[in-house]
């Protein structure tokens, strides 16, 4: 990957139009795209000059196609995506049901601690 240049900070990032429709679609902040650009898990140029930095927030892997404008000291984020959702926001059939999966985890995870609070609530009240 070419140096990082500009510094990624808030003053140093503008956001198109689109990015911003992107970020709204899917509750992602200005913090967490500067967070992975600054830090991202993978990066990857492209022949245009534009940089596609990869990296998780909040659980999610974001991927975001941003443009340096060295002349000008600053980054353009031009779209922004997470990997498995669908342009508007629904997961991809596969992520939908690793999701699922994940809520009955939870879910079951719940119950058992309830149980377990319940069962010691219990044994103290006998002890009394």
């Amino acid at each position: 990957m070419q140096n990082i240049t500009p510094k990624v900070t808030h003053k140093t990032v503008v956001f198109t139009k689109h990015a911003r429709e992107r970020m709204n679609l899917r509750n992602i902040g200005e913090d967490m795209i500067i967070q992975i650009m600054r830090n991202p898990s993978q990066t990857f140029d492209a022949d245009d000059g534009k940089i596609k930095f990869i990296g998780k927030a909040m659980g999610a892997k974001i991927h975001a196609i941003c443009k340096p404008l060295p002349d000008e000291n600053k980054w353009i984020v031009i779209t922004l995506w997470v990997r498995g959702e669908n342009d508007d926001g629904t997961f991809t059939k596969d992520v939908a049901q690793i999701n699922s999966n994940n809520l009955a985890v939870i879910y079951i995870a719940i119950v058992l601690a309830i149980v377990i609070f319940v069962a010691i609530g219990f044994y103290f009240i006998q002890l009394n």
